[in-house]
């Protein structure tokens, strides 16, 4: 306990105190267990240790962080630490990596009925479902999903402007109003390039090459992630990134064809689809399904879940509209749903059932009054025409 302890206290004295994520002011803190999943790489860590800091002094005995990965845990039990932590005047455990300890769901729930007093803030994969693998935990847990930074949290972390955010409605109905209020105090197309290349993940401040930092980030989310986690095969590994190359090579606006990507990693069809789910758990993967496919299971098209992972994953010179599309699907995947709106084309897309959207580069064509323009160039005054950095403002 003492040695958790001084390494408790050790992390929030010297750790970097890092932006507040929207998600801090989300949460009800008020419940008992509550569960922080997101990708991998996104700060689901630091999230916690800045929780620490923020609502307990660092040698606060009522609070404790702890990585699950201590050995001592293999000998020991979570719950009966948990009882000896209660007893000692502790009422808030912060739990990172649980998936290493074993049979974690179930001592939960024993700590949930056993220490009423305590609470419980644990980290956790994106491919974690609680209500698939643990419908009991699911009813007395309450799980939050941590994005990687915004456009808008990417500016203030780089030159500490704190701007608004914005609901949808306040893009789609607010345009001119909201980006007049904004730009008074800073142009944010000035920030796309730097964001579109490394703005998504926080270990662009590390001071190591962001592009190999990613890529280790995206092979541990096979191996741990899927592999570990999902208890796929190791031979499976290297199927899982064929698939994610030939997904990232794909032309712009092209229809996912399963049975030509099963033939080139040389498995079948239904395996295609569930390696696809898996990925879009993942969060590595972003599938768009169209309006009138409700009951499909076949996503329409597939896109890469940031645009950060094209840097690593597409050769030669990639599509602009492309890139800016994975953007906005990406910034819009925090609470809103996006599908293709027509069967007559692929570049209109349907956002949550009531606005359809183009995003372009820059107008191609004939402007349309029955649809909004998300541009990044051109004429941006026109109705129904909105600059492509708005929806970076989501959260």
């Amino acid at each position: 306990m003492d040695y958790l302890h001084r390494t408790h206290t050790y992390l929030l004295r010297h750790g970097r105190t890092g932006l507040q994520r929207r998600l801090m002011d989300e949460i009800n803190w008020e419940e008992r267990i509550i569960g922080i999943k997101g990708s991998r790489g996104v700060g689901k860590t630091t999230f916690l240790l800045d929780y620490a800091r923020r609502h307990f002094a660092p040698t606060s005995p009522e609070c404790l962080y702890i990585n699950l990965n201590q050995f001592s845990f293999t000998v020991h039990s979570l719950v009966d630490f948990a009882g000896e932590f209660v007893r000692s005047g502790g009422r808030t455990l912060l739990l990172d990596q649980v998936f290493k300890y074993p049979n974690w769901n179930e001592e939960f729930k024993q700590c949930y009925h056993l220490y009423p007093t305590l609470q419980i803030v644990f980290t956790a994969s994106a491919v974690m479902n609680l209500n698939e693998e643990d419908p009991e935990l699911a009813a007395i847990a309450s799980v939050y999903h941590l994005a990687g930074f915004s456009l808008r949290e990417f500016i203030h972390l780089d030159n500490g402007i704190v701007l608004p955010t914005l609901t949808l409605d306040d893009i789609m109905t607010r345009t001119s109003e909201v980006v007049t209020e904004i730009t008074r105090s800073v142009n944010p197309a000035l920030w796309m390039d730097r964001y579109l290349e490394y703005g998504y993940y926080p270990f662009h401040l590390e001071p190591r090459l962001y592009s190999e930092n990613l890529l280790k980030t995206l092979n541990m989310t096979l191996e741990v992630d899927l592999l570990f986690i999902k208890q796929l095969e190791q031979r499976l590994l290297h199927k899982l990134r064929k698939l994610i190359y030939l997904i990232a090579q794909q032309p712009p606006l092209s229809m996912l064809n399963v049975s030509q990507l099963a033939g080139e990693i040389e498995t079948s069809r239904t395996t295609v689809m569930n390696y696809i789910r898996y990925l879009s758990d993942a969060r590595v993967l972003r599938p768009v399904f169209k309006v009138d496919d409700t009951d499909s299971k076949k996503p329409a098209m597939i896109y890469l879940g940031n645009p950060n992972l094209h840097n690593v994953l597409a050769e030669g010179t990639l599509n602009r509209s492309e890139l800016l599309r994975t953007f906005v699907f990406n910034q819009l995947s925090k609470g809103h749903e996006f599908r293709i709106a027509s069967r007559s084309s692929l570049a209109l897309f349907e956002i949550d059932g009531k606005y359809p959207l183009q995003i372009e580069a820059e107008l191609s064509g004939r402007y349309r009054s029955d649809r909004y323009y998300v541009l990044e160039y051109g004429d941006l005054s026109r109705d129904k025409t909105i600059p492509i950095w708005l929806f970076g403002f989501l959260y």
